[in-house]
């Protein structure tokens, strides 16, 4: 072999050594090979970071897995009396504290309560694989703003009014589907002949909570939020409204001919939904004023039958609600 065929040779070598070496710090764009197509394992299965968590003490808890490659997973948390769900999604080859903390939120009404929480890890696109713990919640979140009612306490004559004009208006706490706690209130329709247009009222005085006037974490109207839980069954002729009322003339009470009722528009069409159903707004919605804000002296809750949609005879109209609060800043976040 010539000097010059050895000299060429030897280049070869060199060069193809070089272009191997590089191979190591080259950077790789998109999902690994292992990703895609590979075999998924479990690596570590679903553990929970403490079987308690008291969440009105500011506690959280955290779940954690890991697997051989990342995936699409979906962490469910079920309230084994309330029917709570929260549900935390990611894309990872584990969950951790940084992508799977529960502060107490809710993703679907009604809110968690002191109860013992079904934890189920899936992932879509692995079937055959799934991730079992429990976690008990021994108090439940608490969450920042002014509550109005929860109706946890029978409201008294005093506190409370009941409109039932046309005699055929039930208007009570009941226990059997609460959005939050142990209770909620109901105005329900009874009579199912009279084709009536207004069902009833009920006022809800600011005196239950101790106070002549409603008291706020911000009387700024575009700052101030309202909100509720409306549970509805979707049907199809229902119809309710939220009105907020002034005491114009100081005298601490709501008097029908001089003071002035606030309201959001449109109404609450309750043929729009089913079940419970967070509803916020500002209060700067309903038009009212900074110097109003500072002196609602009830808030006033009506069921109406639309009778331009009704049968013959009517269908009875009913819903219920819960957790009534104002925020400041934004609507209540539940996650």
């Amino acid at each position: 072999m010539n000097k010059i065929n050895f000299f060429y040779i030897s280049m070869i070598f060199v060069l193809l050594g070089l272009s191997g070496c590089s191979h190591d710090t080259e950077t790789f764009d998109g999902p690994s090979l292992v990703d895609r197509f590979g075999p998924f394992t479990s690596l570590n299965d679903l553990e929970v970071s403490q079987p308690a968590v008291d969440f009105a003490a500011g506690e959280t808890v955290f779940f954690t897995a890991s697997f051989n490659k990342n995936v699409n997973w979906v962490l469910e948390i079920t309230g084994s009396e309330s029917g709570s769900v929260k549900r935390i999604e990611g894309f990872s080859d584990g969950l951790d504290a940084s992508n799977a903390t529960w502060n107490g939120g809710t993703t679907n009404l009604p809110l968690f309560r002191d109860e013992v929480c079904n934890v189920i890890l899936s992932i879509p696109e692995e079937p055959d694989f799934i991730g079992t713990e429990t976690v008990e919640t021994l108090s439940r979140r608490v969450f920042e703003g002014s509550l109005f009612s929860s109706f946890e306490e029978e409201l008294s004559g005093v506190d409370l009014f009941v409109g039932n004009f046309e005699f055929e208006l039930i208007a009570e706490r009941r226990n059997d589907f609460p959005a939050e706690g142990d209770s909620y209130y109901v105005l329900e329709g009874t009579d199912n002949v009279v084709p009536n247009f207004f069902v009833g009222l009920v006022d809800i005085k600011a005196s239950s909570t101790g106070n002549t006037y409603l008291e706020f974490p911000t009387t700024v109207p575009e700052d101030l939020f309202f909100n509720c839980f409306m549970l509805s069954d979707a049907g199809p002729h229902g119809i309710a409204i939220i009105d907020f009322y002034v005491d114009r003339n100081d005298d601490g009470v709501f008097d029908q001919d001089q003071d002035q009722a606030f309201r959001v528009t449109p109404d609450y069409d309750l043929s729009s939904w089913e079940g419970w159903l967070q509803i916020s707004h500002a209060m700067s919605d309903t038009g009212i004023t900074q110097e109003d804000l500072e002196k609602i002296v009830n808030i006033r809750l009506l069921l109406i039958s639309d009778m331009n949609s009704q049968p013959n005879p009517p269908l009875q109209v009913e819903f219920g609600i819960d957790y009534m609060i104002f925020t400041g800043g934004g609507p209540l976040d539940l996650n």
